[in-house]
C-alpha cells in the first residue's frame, strides 16, 4: 500500500535487492500488502534516479555481478524489510544486499525556449520549489533579435531565445515529485537523481 502523503522531514533509505525487478517489485507488493502497511516505494528504474558507479553498471551488464534492484523506501519500510530480510532471502529466495540512509539527493535541468511566456513559465517553476528543495548555481540567459521579430519558430533566427540550467537539491521525495512534474515540459531535459547515501 502506498502512503498518501510523505512527510519531507521524513528519512528515506536505498534498498536493494539481488534479483530481477519484475520479480522485486511483485514480492515487495505482495509482502506490503499482506503486512497491511502503509509505505512509500519508489523504484530507481521508474523515477530516474541514479544508482551506483558507471563500473558497477558495466560489471552488471558483461555478467560480472547479479543485477540489483533498488528501492527508496520510508523508515518504516525500511526497519520492516530490515527485520525481515532473513526470512526474505529463506523463503522467498530474494537477498538484500545494502541498505543505506538517503541524506539528501540533486538533479541537474536544463531548457531552450523560443518564446518569452515559457522562459517565464519555467523560471517560475524552478524559483518557486516547495519547501524541502533548493535551487543552486541557476544560470539564465535571454538574448533579443529585434531584426528576426516575426520570422516563423522553425528558422535559425529568433526574435526571442532564452536558456537555463541549474541544480536542484533536497529530500528525494519532493524531488522525484518535481522531476515527474518537469518531464511534462518538454522544453525542459531533467536529468537523473543523484543519491548521497550516508
Amino acid at each position: 500500500m502506498a502512503k498518501n502523503s510523505t512527510n519531507s522531514a521524513e528519512a528515506f533509505y536505498e534498498v536493494v535487492f539481488q534479483g530481477k525487478p519484475k520479480v522485486v517489485r511483485a514480492f515487495v507488493a505482495g509482502l506490503l500488502l499482506g503486512s497491511d502497511r502503509e509505505a512509500t516505494v519508489f523504484y530507481n528504474f521508474d523515477e530516474g534516479v541514479q544508482y551506483e558507479g558507471k563500473a558497477e553498471r558495466l560489471a552488471e551488464k558483461i555478467g560480472l555481478r547479479t543485477a540489483g534492484c533498488h528501492l527508496i523506501v520510508d523508515g518504516e519500510t525500511s526497519a520492516y524489510l530490515k527485520a525481515m530480510a532473513k526470512p526474505i532471502a529463506e523463503n522467498g529466495g530474494l537477498e538484500i544486499s545494502a541498505h543505506r540512509r538517503i541524506r539528501s539527493a540533486s538533479m541537474d535541468f536544463r531548457y531552450h525556449a523560443f518564446a518569452q511566456r515559457y522562459d517565464e513559465e519555467i523560471v517560475k517553476l524552478v524559483k518557486n520549489l516547495p519547501e524541502g528543495l533548493k535551487l543552486r548555481g541557476f544560470k539564465h540567459d535571454v538574448k533579443l533579435d529585434p531584426k528576426a521579430e516575426g520570422i516563423e519558430a522553425y528558422t535559425p533566427s529568433h526574435h526571442f531565445e532564452a536558456c537555463g540550467e541549474g541544480q536542484i537539491h533536497g529530500s528525494i521525495d519532493l524531488l522525484i515529485g518535481l522531476r515527474r512534474a518537469l518531464k511534462e515540459f518538454p522544453l525542459i531535459e531533467a536529468g537523473e537523481i543523484e543519491l548521497k547515501l550516508a
